[in-house]
């Protein structure tokens, strides 16, 4: 599957841009900066990685600078979409935690915040009063458009450790920082065969030690997260392509589309092409 990396151009005097589009969107892709989404009317499914959400009227989205993502709808989605770069934020030690809900990403972790939330409502109004001030480029904009990012960064950095989906605590965060490359190296290659032994290597432990220690730190064993990888990856190709069943298995690094459809079905309680039905009917819907 082909992937884009967008090179963002800010044409003002600050690493800032907002814009509101409608446009469908044809490649998953990526950007060299942070992004945020506010859903101003429509729906469809927004693929982040390998996740799949649904889109609704006033959802927030937070995508970073790696997750490649797309929004899937049938041309009435309208959002409004800001990036920046990290030191428009990030100028010294101590304003790193604005950026965490960014990076510092836990396994409860959601890219769509929730609307029911009692932070919900002062987030929203940030990112309006800033896309107004961004639009109307009255006296001391920029310090208004910095302002009210920050004040949404400092809103979704307690939303998310309400939620429990930020490593806060110092051992999980250098437990988590131990395997970091083990869970890139993981993401990079699930395509191709992932041993134990060669995980180990990676994070400089036997493999024993390694296997119970990935288990402690992500909740679930190397094998299962290796399958979430996979099993992920290939309901974004179910949704977004027309593959067949046997290409999308081989794709996401299974080796026959038997055990592909085994181990899809373990996860989802039913089968791809059963998955593949569902979400077209839903698109249809929508």
């Amino acid at each position: 599957m082909n992937f884009k990396k967008e090179e963002i151009i800010y044409d003002r005097n600050i690493p800032f841009a907002m814009y509101e589009t409608n446009a469908r969107q044809v490649m998953i892709h990526c950007h060299d900066c942070l992004e945020i989404n506010l859903i101003l009317k429509g729906g469809g499914q927004y693929l982040i990685e390998e996740q799949s959400y649904p889109i609704s009227d006033h959802d927030i989205f937070i995508i970073n600078n790696l997750e490649h993502h797309m929004a899937v709808h049938e041309g009435n989605l309208s959002m409004l979409v800001f990036v920046f770069d990290p030191a428009f934020v990030f100028r010294n030690p101590e304003e790193y935690e604005y950026l965490s809900p960014f990076f510092d990403r836990g396994i409860r972790f959601s890219n769509m915040v929730d609307q029911n939330s009692p932070l919900y409502p002062r987030m929203r109004e940030h990112l309006e009063k800033l896309a107004q001030e961004y639009e109307t480029m009255e006296e001391g904009w920029e310090l208004a458009v910095k302002a009210n990012l920050l004040m949404f960064l400092a809103c979704l950095n307690r939303y998310y450790y309400h939620q429990n989906a930020l490593f806060t605590d110092n051992a999980q965060t250098r437990g988590y920082s131990r395997i970091r490359s083990v869970i890139a190296y993981i993401h990079q290659n699930f395509q191709q065969d992932l041993t134990l032994t060669a995980l180990a290597k990676q994070a400089a432990m036997s493999k024993s030690y390694f296997s119970s220690f990935f288990t402690k730190i992500m909740k679930m064993s190397v094998s299962e997260y290796i399958a979430h990888v996979r099993i992920n990856h290939a309901m974004l190709l179910l949704q977004s392509t027309s593959d067949s069943v046997l290409d999308i298995a081989l794709d996401s690094g299974f080796h026959s589309s038997a055990y592909f459809n085994r181990i899809f079905k373990k996860f989802m309680q039913m089968t791809p092409n059963e998955y593949r039905k569902s979400k077209n009917r839903t698109m249809i819907a929508q």
